[in-house]
């Protein structure tokens, strides 16, 4: 079927254009226009799609919105009110320390140091008591409704818990040396995490061929390795991260360890809790980077951390419920209908990162985000936080926006999952306009050994032609025919 897409004033003659032909078999959705202009353009603009991380966009907006540029996370210290004043003068704290955890993305386990060692500062050495991890204002399951079960394992998926800690994820090596051989984990000594393996290490032409490395993920952060690797590349282990599948336990460990390395003896226990002491008072904080600088990460990185640890703080911060994933996405959705105006009506909304292959959207909706950001970019700044084609981000090296005229006049939010490509964002036409698009691609899938070469990085992605070639019409403010 053809569907023709009419670019400009319609009081200009139409140039006749090759229709662009969509990857064989996939859902396209297209959506165009001048911010500000009245009505869109598109080709199943009003289509549910499986948006993948444009979901981010939807985030940023409402996070802006109800937030504010310099907003933060705050990790808390709280004791027994009036306690410190009194260990000051003994040395030892009486009562349980509260380390009240609140899902800032970027905490460290240095960081954490920092803060414990506040009580060393003012001359405290011990605390007789518990360090009890308040995780209250979190709630549900730490990883998004239809995420895929085999990237669990993946840092990509991290969970957005109330304790993060080093980004909820661990990186190791696996020793690869001669084929057949079991190859042998190597973990970074201080990493509370357990790998095993029985994963073999097999020709490379066997690894291409279809052969995986598989992760069993058992009770804690223990991790066995199955399937197979290729051998060592000049002499380099394999690389490997695992995502914290106990966040709980992560933090009781890395916080135990902070509390010896600021110097502290405890008489108690390490533990996490739902419901901290009463009659607590806040006796030091560590804010997170200002809401602006996490979505510059989030935005360009396509940081699903950073983007679930947001949209779950609002949900907590905006409907005063604890933080989820439920609340998060029904807090985006409110966020943007009470203060942009935007209703996304029938729309689903399952996190706030775009992982979970349970989101859908329309392409008209994505583009009343965009409307929005451009016709507000002076106080927001959220379009200069966006990925530059051939410059920045995610698409510093997508393969269909890095020649002119794309280059570096595509500012977008990339969003891939499993058979799913898309853009949103914005394009500079050769006339100097500024048009907002999205462009999604579903059910899009290759031949066998397309596949194959695709995942030996020997290729780029076939759909790029298509992409280009939808994106040059627009930048040449030209009618779109797309057979699909």
């Amino acid at each position: 079927m053809l569907k023709k897409v009419l670019l400009g004033l319609c009081a200009l003659p139409l140039l006749a254009q090759a229709s662009i032909q969509a990857p064989t078999g996939a859902r396209v959705a297209l959506a165009y226009n001048e911010p500000g202009q009245a009505g869109s353009q598109g080709v199943h603009a009003d289509a549910f799609m499986i948006p993948a991380s444009t979901q981010k966009v939807l985030t940023a907006l409402a996070a802006s919105l109800y937030l504010g540029k310099e907003w933060r996370f705050k990790t808390r210290l709280l004791a027994p009110t009036g306690a410190l004043a009194q260990a000051k003068q003994t040395g030892v704290l009486q009562g349980d320390l509260v380390l009240e955890f609140n899902g800032a993305p970027d905490l460290t386990r240095q960081a954490l140091v920092n803060l414990l060692a506040y009580l060393k500062q003012q001359g405290i050495s011990q605390i007789q008591g518990d360090l009890l991890l308040d995780t209250g204002n979190y709630a549900g399951y730490d990883r998004g409704n239809g995420w895929s079960w085999n990237d669990l394992s993946i840092c990509f998926t991290a969970p957005a818990s109330a304790v993060i800690v080093d980004r909820n994820c661990v990186y190791a090596q696996l020793e690869a040396n001669q084929i057949g051989e079991t190859a042998q984990p190597k973990v970074p000594a201080g990493q509370p995490i357990q790998v095993t393996s029985d994963a073999k290490v097999v020709a490379l032409k066997e690894y291409y061929a279809g052969c995986e490395l598989r992760v069993d993920m058992n009770t804690g952060n223990n991790y066995h390795l199955t399937g197979c690797i290729p051998p060592q590349q000049q002499g380099k282990p394999w690389p490997l991260s695992f995502a914290i599948q106990d966040p709980t336990a992560w933090g009781e460990s890395l916080s135990a360890w902070a509390l010896a390395r600021a110097g502290l003896s405890l008489t108690g226990q390490v533990k996490a809790v739902r419901h901290a002491p009463a009659n607590l008072e806040e006796i030091a904080h560590l804010p997170s980077a200002p809401l602006y600088k996490l979505m510059d990460r989030m935005l360009k990185k396509s940081d699903n951390l950073y983007a679930d640890a947001i949209a779950r703080a609002l949900g907590h911060l905006y409907l005063n419920r604890p933080a989820s994933y439920a609340t998060g996405a029904e807090a985006v959705r409110l966020i943007l209908k009470n203060k942009a105006g935007i209703d996304l009506g029938s729309a689903l909304l399952a996190d706030g990162s775009g992982l979970s292959a349970h989101n859908l959207i329309t392409a008209n909706q994505m583009l009343q985000v965009l409307d929005y950001m451009a016709l507000h970019d002076d106080e927001l700044g959220i379009i200069g936080l966006l990925p530059v084609a051939g410059m920045s981000g995610t698409l510093g090296s997508r393969g269909s926006v890095q020649r002119a005229p794309l280059l570096k006049n595509v500012t977008a939010k990339t969003g891939t999952l499993q058979n799913v490509s898309n853009l949103a964002g914005f394009l500079t036409t050769a006339s100097g306009k500024r048009k907002a698009f999205v462009l999604m691609v579903n059910g899009l899938t290759f031949p066998p050994k397309v596949r194959q070469a695709l995942k030996a990085h020997r290729i780029s992605s076939p759909h790029y032609p298509f992409e280009r070639a939808v994106l040059e019409q627009i930048y040449k403010e030209q009618p779109v025919q797309i057979t699909d």
